[in-house]
């Protein structure tokens, strides 16, 4: 339970709201307690002795007592959901915080349902183990009132009734080991479930293409067997527990029948008295289910804070430089200096080995290389996505990792061939490349993108919703947004990687002749899949597995009659 002391800081802004709740325990508990000794009362004055004048004073005094019983319970519950929520917010806030601050390995070694489910759902049982602080509390001390007097009215029968106790505790210690176990893997199955989820509604295209419905099914079904199967387990081990906790009290019940009739057969007791301990009896096992009750929660909250805070102990591999140096205009070149990289959930492959080259100020650079190549692992190094695991690159002679990454990616504009846009409006779509951007700069960028024609047409134009992953947009309207993002961003450095090579040939020269706008007076770094649209860079760089094997313009890299001269007769056969 050691883990649960890391929530302190989360309940420390809300420690008054927590002491006023627990505070309210002692009345709640106190008003809980009172038909108790009423009880007898009414058996011996009421019913036993016919006492009239008491027949009003009852029914007046239990309204009265459940209306104070209203207001003490509703602020004592009350005020603790205030801080189960405010606290799920604040983990839940934090955590995605977290989680997408860290580098991008994390997100290629984690699936998408295991950050869903950290974030989403183990919150939720941290809630069960926090609504039990009031509980803590008012359940053992409702627990102390009812078995003082008990002892008051018989400590021979109240010591009798004391023999369940070791079994009870036997029960709760078995019940909560288990249950963590078994709340940590049914939280496991259910990340698997939700990737499975994500899976088929993101590539429900490709589902429906090559006939995967049934493979689909198939494995969701199989996530859900692996849920379900540890949830029966967790199930069986609750349902278990409530009643073995009953059939125990049962015993103790069991005696006081026996016992405590024997006492009014022998007239050592009176019919009220025996009925009032009953009555303790019987409201002191409330107490012991919700302590059971709390034991469990607070054992999947354990559980659940284990695997949130493991993610809070995740660190980013991606270093903040102590002192960064000031990154205010790009004036020169950017330098890969014997650049060597490999992603780092396997080292042991080697993407890039030793590339050196310059991209000066103004130039346009394009790599080309067959698929695997090194290509676009080693563009997104400049904007340190990933950072090199030898040499450096630099920007205007400095390292790029002895910048702070906000000052260097706001230098960076990229456009890629796998756009990715919100399920959210055109225009904040194209916001993205600058969030504080007017309507009419927003305007203005869309058009250098050559897109006003298709939004306008749009029911909504700026203000169309276009669907998750811009899903309502063809291929070629998607690539114009990002095209109207990188315009809006206004950065010196422009990266396109592979931007064209998934459209159609009317889209292309849409596509292109916005890119071509995009790319004047900015310094360019272009992954090339089709070769025609690089002919006229400054410097074009043939790779192959992660060296550079041949380098110049155009018309120089075909006269050698190499690998580039090769890609490009394979290109001009293939067209």
């Amino acid at each position: 339970m050691r883990i649960l002391l890391r929530l302190a800081k989360y309940l420390r802004p809300y420690v008054w709201l927590i002491v006023i709740s627990a505070l309210l325990a002692i009345p709640l508990s106190a008003l809980r307690f009172s038909p108790v000794p009423l009880i007898k009362h009414i058996v011996d004055d009421l019913l036993v002795n016919r006492d009239k004048s008491k027949l009003l004073f009852f029914p007046l005094l239990f309204i009265g007592l459940f209306a104070l019983n209203f207001v003490v319970r509703f602020f004592h519950y009350y005020l603790l959901r205030i801080v189960v929520g405010r606290i799920n917010q604040r983990i839940k806030n934090d955590l995605y915080e977290h989680i997408v601050g860290l580098s991008a390995d994390y997100f290629t070694a984690q699936s998408t349902g295991t950050l869903i489910s950290r974030v989403g759902l183990d919150p939720q049982y941290i809630d069960g183990g926090l609504s039990c602080i009031n509980v803590l509390i008012r359940e053992p001390v409702t627990f102390i009132f009812l078995l003082g007097y008990a002892f008051l009215q018989n400590w021979k029968l109240t010591l009798v009734t004391l023999i369940i106790f070791p079994p009870l505790a036997w029960v709760f210690t078995v019940t909560g080991k288990n249950l963590k176990r078994y709340i940590s893997r049914m939280t496991e199955e259910n990340a698997h479930l939700y990737s499975a989820l994500q899976e088929s509604f993101t590539g429900i295209r490709v589902i429906k293409t090559f006939g995967l419905e049934r493979y689909a099914r198939n494995k969701f079904e199989q996530r859900n067997e692996n849920l379900v199967r540890f949830y029966l387990k967790t199930a069986a081990l609750e349902e278990a527990a409530h009643p073995m906790v009953e059939l125990i009290t049962a015993f103790a019940i069991a005696a006081v029948i026996y016992f405590g009739g024997a006492q009014v057969l022998a007239g050592k007791m009176s019919s009220g008295d025996l009925i009032a301990f009953f009555t303790a009896f019987g409201l002191m096992l409330n107490p012991l289910r919700m302590l059971n009750d709390m034991n469990m929660k607070l054992n999947a909250a354990a559980a659940a804070c284990k695997r949130v805070f493991e993610v809070f102990d995740w660190k980013s591999n991606l270093r903040e430089a102590v002192s960064p140096s000031p990154l205010r205009e790009f004036v020169d070149k950017i330098s890969f200096d014997s650049v060597f990289f490999a992603y780092p959930d396997t080292p042991q492959r080697i993407v890039l080995k030793g590339v050196s080259f310059d991209v000066p100020k103004g130039g346009v650079v394009a790599l080309v290389g067959a698929s695997g190549a090194g290509k676009s692992s080693l563009v997104t190094l400049l904007p340190r996505i990933f950072d090199v695991t030898g040499g450096a690159v630099r920007i205007d002679g400095t390292d790029i990792r002895d910048f702070a990454i906000s000052d260097l990616r706001r230098m960076i504009a990229v456009v890629s061939q796998d756009v990715f846009l919100f399920n959210d409006s055109v225009a904040e779509n194209i916001r993205c490349g600058r969030l504080g951007a007017s309507d009419a700069d927003i305007h203005e960028a869309a058009r250098r993108a050559h897109a006003l024609d298709f939004i306008e047409s749009m029911p909504d134009g700026f203000n169309s919703v276009i669907g998750e992953r811009g899903q309502k947009l063809s291929g070629g309207e998607r690539q114009r947004l990002s095209i109207a993002r990188a315009f809006l961003r206004e950065a010196p450095i422009l990266i396109l990687d592979e931007a064209t090579s998934s459209l159609d040939t009317a889209s292309e020269r849409a596509v292109q002749s916005a890119l071509e706008e995009l790319m004047i007076n900015r310094t360019t770094l272009v992954v090339a899949h089709r070769l025609s649209t690089i002919k006229h860079a400054s410097r074009i760089i043939v790779m192959r597995e992660g060296v550079i094997v041949e380098s110049g313009v155009h018309d120089e890299l075909i006269r050698r009659g190499g690998e580039y001269s090769r890609f490009h007769c394979a290109a001009e056969y293939s067209g």
